[in-house]
Formats: structure tokens, C-alpha cells, sequence
């Protein structure tokens, strides 16, 4: 007794075809995690960069106080700690938008830094009575 059986010259595998659609597929699904992946380390990048701005805001502002609020106003001055951001510092006398001018001085700093090409600022005001 003989069995035979016949598979028309077609092989119990996977056909060529078969396999270059399976790795298509496989790379369109790991272009989208690689994607994915390099758009978070960019945002981590940028987040780092937005807290050392803030940093760099604050320090100023409290070196500002600190030295009485007599200092000038400063554009665009580099920061020694942190190379590539650089900060300006403006006053000007408060205005209350209903009151109108109030014994204060509103202090604004602005930190600019390069990211990616592109100029990113941040801005931190703060609004400090007179001293008599």
C-alpha cells in the first residue's frame, strides 16, 4: 500500500511573496515606534532646556532683588553657567489696569536660547513694591 501525496509542486513553506509582504509590514510597524521614540527624546530635550531657562529666570530675578533693584536693564547678555542661553531684564513703572500707576516696578526677564534652529524665549515678570 502506497500513499502518495501530491502538493502540485508547491513546497510545505512560505512563498516569497508571502514573505516580502510580512516584512513590509513588520517595517511600516517599527517606522512607527522608531517615530515615536525619537519624538520623546526631542521633547525630553526640550523640557531640559525649558527648566534650565526657568532656572536661569529665577537666579536672575533673585540676583536682581538682591542687589536692591538698582541694576540697569540688560539685552541680551550671556549666561556663563549655561552657553548658548543669554537673558534680558526690562523695568518699567506698574500700571494697574484699574487702579492706573501703583508705587511698584514690574520686573520682566526673558531667557533666549537656540533649539533646533529655532529661537525658543521664556518670560518671567514679577511685580515688586517700591522701597521708600
Amino acid at each position: 500500500m502506497t500513499t502518495s501525496v501530491s502538493n502540485n509542486g508547491r513546497g510545505g513553506g512560505f512563498a516569497l511573496v508571502e514573505i516580502l509582504i510580512a516584512i513590509a509590514i513588520l517595517s511600516i510597524a517599527m517606522l512607527a515606534i522608531i517615530s515615536g521614540v525619537s519624538s520623546g527624546i526631542a521633547a525630553i530635550g526640550g523640557n531640559k532646556n525649558m527648566i534650565r531657562a526657568m532656572l536661569i529666570a529665577k537666579s536672575r530675578l533673585s540676583l536682581y532683588y538682591v542687589y536692591r533693584m538698582r541694576e540697569p536693564d540688560v539685552r541680551e547678555e550671556p549666561v556663563r553657567e549655561y552657553p548658548g542661553f543669554s537673558y534680558s531684564r526690562k523695568t518699567a513703572k506698574f500700571e494697574h489696569e484699574l487702579f492706573g500707576p501703583v508705587n511698584a516696578r514690574r520686573v520682566e526677564i526673558t531667557v533666549h536660547w537656540l533649539e533646533r534652529g529655532r529661537k525658543k524665549n521664556y518670560t518671567l515678570s514679577y511685580v515688586f513694591p517700591e522701597r521708600m
